[in-house]
Order: structure tokens, then sequence, then C-alpha cells
């Protein structure tokens, strides 16, 4: 995911590069709860602008998860579009260092001209991911009495009665009991 971007700095304004993800490169990602399932492809467009290089593209990666009501694991497709702005930090035609910038949102393209996309793919894959993933849309989650996975099957626990609710608890059975008397 790294790719030398020194001969596109030097090329007009508008000049673009295609590139392809290797599916070898390897991405950490940095949160113990989410990781990679196999390997990220994509088809990048490097496109030279008077300030660097635009980076676009759709990227696309399965991605390993645990769902919030079963907490069983699960992998999921994920694609993203990513489009990235990239500044030299050296001048390719002179050499000399260009101004550093206070911008943390910006990516730098380093001394040797090496245009580095883990990051940038990195932190857009981290964005794409669903907040609250799910294994499915009908995960019915987990028993709150036994812990029991319900997607397996239903347990035998009686749900919990809430005490503000005993009187008309008491209130059912009298009715039940006159009920059954009168027939």
């Amino acid at each position: 995911m790294i790719y030398n971007v020194a001969q596109l700095l030097k090329a007009p304004v508008g000049t673009t590069q295609l590139v392809e993800l290797d599916p070898s490169d390897e991405l950490e990602l940095g949160d113990d709860s989410v990781g990679l399932a196999g390997p990220l492809s994509g088809r990048l467009r490097l496109r030279r602008t008077n300030q660097g290089i635009l980076a676009d593209g759709p990227v696309e990666a399965n991605v390993a998860l645990t769902c919030v009501r079963c907490l069983e694991p699960f992998t999921m497709p994920l694609s993203f579009m990513l489009e990235e702005q990239f500044y030299p930090t050296i001048d390719v035609n002179t050499g000399i260092s260009l101004p550093e910038t206070d911008d943390e949102l910006i990516f730098p393209i380093d001394q040797n001209h090496q245009l580095d996309l883990r990051e940038a793919i990195r932190q857009n894959l981290l964005l794409a991911l669903p907040m609250q993933p799910l294994c499915k849309e009908t995960c019915a989650g987990l028993c709150p009495q036994c812990g029991k996975n319900l997607n397996e099957g239903s347990c035998h626990c009686q749900p919990p009665m809430d005490e503000r609710l005993s009187v008309l608890a008491d209130l059912l059975k009298g009715a039940e009991s006159s009920d059954q008397s009168q027939r």
C-alpha cells in the first residue's frame, strides 16, 4: 500500500495513475474488537492536484466482528469509497523541505516521495464499520436470565416479574379464579 509518486508529482495537474491494492499487504486496525478476515481489495486512482495527490476509489474487505446481541463472532463484507488528499513534504524538483502544517487531517507524502495508503484506509475502514454490528437483522440475542443464545432455540426461563406490577398480577389471578368458579 506504499507507492512511489515522484513521477506523478512532476506531472501536470490532472494526470492520473491507477493502482491496485496488493492482497498480500497487511493492515493493522489497532482495535481489539475488529479485525480483517481476509485481504483488502480495491482499485484506486491517484490524481495530481495543484496541492499534492488525491487518492480515490472503492475499497473492499471482509471484517471479523462480534455481534452486540448474541456476542458471537461473525464476518461481514464491507466496502467504502476512499477519497483522501496527500501532500508532499519535499519538493520533488528541488529537494527542498516544504513548510510543515499543523493540520492533523493531512496525509503526508514522505521525503522519498512514497505515498502510504495504510493510515488513510485504516481510518476510513473504521468509520465505515456499523455502530451496532449484528450477525443478522433478526438476531434474538441472549436470554437475560440464563445467558443462552436465543438464536439456537428458546430457553425455559420465566421472565422476571416487576414488583411494581405484582398488585396487577394478583388482580388477574383473582379475576381468573372467579371466572372458573362461575363455570
